[in-house]
């Protein structure tokens, strides 16, 4: 049987968008950037933001519930209700793995190239991800890699190189999400004097690097230790990684 798209049961549709913020003492941090970008996100896959304050009032009000946490606003084509709101205490990342890094694995699965309007969108199906987690399941974070051969981004998180005296991260136009906490590192890297290129990067240039860390706004900046089996540089937080970590703790977070 042929179903129309408006066939389609309401809670099949995936093509919803979400926001993923990190909560400390009841206050969502970073809250103006993830509200922009929510709503970026919802104009390009053609979802009304109507729903937009009603949401983000809800998520505010429940996170004052949460001491240290998680909270995600979902907002979906579906009506009754047009959000949804998911909230817990604690973060999956340790004190532990900030202080000794993690290990990544590149892996095949690919996400849409940059010229798609998909690949800016912080966008519901996840399938990718899923693929990607299932290829290196014990891996911290699965890198992947773009349609030429170049690493673009984490399933969770955006990736940060620092080759020589320069910080280098995937540029957007490869089909990299352009994070929160990704702008909020190279504001902080520019303030202290330590060049950013926004340039292509290979996996030699990966294995190679000086220093390697991850970012989203519940890891914050997360060091990698070792990418693929190869060490990155003495296989501790480098000394730029632990300079930002401190930038971003000190920067202030409402």
């Amino acid at each position: 049987m042929k179903h129309s798209l408006s066939d389609i049961p309401d809670s099949f549709d995936a093509s919803g968008c979400f926001e993923t913020c990190r909560v400390r003492r009841g206050v969502i941090l970073y809250a103006a950037e993830h509200r922009r970008r929510l709503a970026a996100s919802l104009k390009t896959v053609g979802i009304s933001a109507d729903s937009l304050a009603g949401a983000w009032t809800e998520a505010s009000v429940t996170a004052k519930t949460i001491r240290d946490g998680v909270i995600r606003v979902a907002i979906r084509r579906a009506k009754n209700p047009a959000w949804l709101i998911h909230a817990h205490e604690g973060v999956s990342y340790s004190p532990e793995q900030l202080k000794t890094g993690v290990s990544i694995r590149t892996v095949s699965s690919r996400w849409p190239m940059g010229e798609t309007a998909v690949a800016q969108a912080k966008i519901s199906e996840r399938l990718s991800s899923i693929f990607a987690k299932m290829e290196e399941p014990e891996a911290v974070e699965q890198i992947r890699i773009g349609p030429h051969g170049y690493v673009t981004e984490g399933t969770v998180s955006n990736l940060f190189l620092v080759v020589g005296d320069r910080l280098v991260t995937p540029p957007p136009w490869l089909g990299v999400l352009s994070g929160v906490t990704r702008a909020r590192v190279i504001r902080a890297a520019k303030k202290l004097k330590i060049p950013v290129d926004e340039i292509p990067v290979t996996r030699h240039e990966l294995y190679n690097a000086r220093e390697v860390f991850l970012t989203n706004a519940l890891m914050g900046a997360l060091p990698v230790r070792e990418a693929d089996g190869r060490l990155i540089g003495k296989g501790v937080p480098g000394p730029v990684t632990r300079r930002l970590m401190k930038a971003m703790n000190n920067g202030g977070s409402r």
